[in-house]
C-alpha cells in the first residue's frame, strides 16, 4: 500500500470513530453514563465534553460519581456477604 492510500484509510477510520463516539454520546442514558462509556473508549474528559455539547468539568463531576456509585456497589456487595 501507497503512503497515499494509508492516509485515505486513515481518515475514513477516523470518521468511522467519530460517528460511533457521537452515537454514545447522544445515544440514550444520562450524561455519566456516556461520559463512562466514551472514558472506556480512551477519550479524555475534554473530548467527551465537546461530543456532548458541555464542560469538561460536568463530565469529570460526572466521572467521579460514577466511580462513587462503583464503590459503593462494591462495598455493599462485599458487606452483603459477610
Amino acid at each position: 500500500m501507497t503512503d497515499d492510500r494509508y492516509s485515505q484509510l486513515e481518515a475514513k477510520l477516523d470518521t468511522i470513530i467519530r460517528l460511533l463516539a457521537l452515537e454514545i454520546a447522544f445515544g440514550p442514558g444520562t450524561l455519566k453514563d456516556r461520559a463512562v462509556r466514551l472514558q472506556r473508549a480512551g477519550l479524555a474528559s475534554r473530548e467527551i465534553a465537546e461530543l456532548c455539547d458541555t464542560t469538561p468539568n460536568t463530565v469529570s463531576v460526572a466521572l467521579s460519581k460514577a466511580k462513587a456509585d462503583r464503590k459503593r456497589k462494591t462495598q455493599g456487595a462485599s458487606d452483603g456477604e459477610a
